[in-house]
């Protein structure tokens, strides 16, 4: 089976704008943390591109800034990206979720902490990967 990277990143996208939105407002802080992080923590590790020659982690931030221009709720983006991991789990594996979960971690920690909602949401995801995000380190 071929990994398609570009739709592993959207799915990201839709992951991390569900953690930025979780409590239904979509700060500057979060969108910002979410830029600095794809440019320091994914492009580097990610060497595959589209057609254009953009490397591939882009488009977990051109799949969030979608979200963010189509209404989109942090519970239908947070149920797009389960979806798709249930169908796709082999491909994760146990070092990429903890990049994720530390990715969301980040993005719920830079606007005041770590909100309920955002908690929530954290804890749906590491049940979601049937493990504790200190038990990824």
């Amino acid at each position: 089976m071929t990994t398609n990277y570009q739709k592993i990143y959207e799915q990201l996208g839709n992951l991390f704008f569900a953690i930025a939105m979780a409590d239904n407002h979509l700060k500057h802080k979060e969108v910002e943390k979410l830029k600095e992080l794809v440019n320091k923590e994914w492009v580097p590790l990610e060497h595959s591109t589209d057609e254009f020659g953009t490397d591939a982690a882009y488009y977990i931030y051109i799949s969030f800034d979608y979200l963010t221009d189509s209404f989109t709720t942090a519970e239908e983006a947070f149920n797009t990206f389960k979806e798709y991991y249930e169908i796709h789990k082999a491909v994760f594996s146990e070092k990429l979720k903890a990049k994720i979960l530390t990715t969301a971690t980040d993005i719920a920690v830079s606007f005041r902490g770590i909100s309920k909602a955002e908690h929530e949401y954290l804890d749906r995801l590491e049940h979601l990967f049937e493990v504790k995000a200190s038990q990824l380190k």
